[in-house]
């Protein structure tokens, strides 16, 4: 393998190193023969198609982890939102049912203690 590279690395050299006289005395090319760099450059195709599909795949997977990143903290931004609203309802509530909080009210809206209290469920004794 490695002879046959190099005598094709001394036919190159020397098409390269040659005089316009000798390329043009040498056979002409013929086109219809299967040539070494095609039958390469077909088998190195799929190996590109492959490499652009996995970096499409890793940019789409990028896109993906950014647009969940982006939703997560909207999510934390609601929920704390959420967490402050019901500590302030839990403190309204707490203050509607402070007791000096409902008679003032109470008071405020006519109602007072009772002078007296009638039982009407009868056990209260015969009178």
């Amino acid at each position: 393998m490695t002879a046959r590279n190099s005598l094709r690395w001394r036919d190159r050299r020397a098409a390269l190193f040659s005089s316009e006289r000798a390329r043009s005395e040498r056979a002409p090319r013929t086109w219809s023969a299967p040539r070494p760099k095609l039958r390469r450059r077909l088998a190195v195709t799929p190996l590109f198609a492959i490499a652009v599909a996995a970096l499409l795949a890793l940019a789409f997977l990028r896109v993906s982890i950014l647009r969940t990143r982006y939703a997560l903290g909207a999510t934390l931004q609601r929920e704390t939102e959420l967490l402050a609203r019901e500590r302030s309802a839990a403190v309204d509530a707490r203050v509607a049912r402070d007791p000096r909080k409902l008679r003032d009210v109470a008071a405020g809206k006519g109602f007072a203690r009772p002078e007296r209290v009638i039982d009407l469920s009868g056990e209260g004794g015969a009178r």
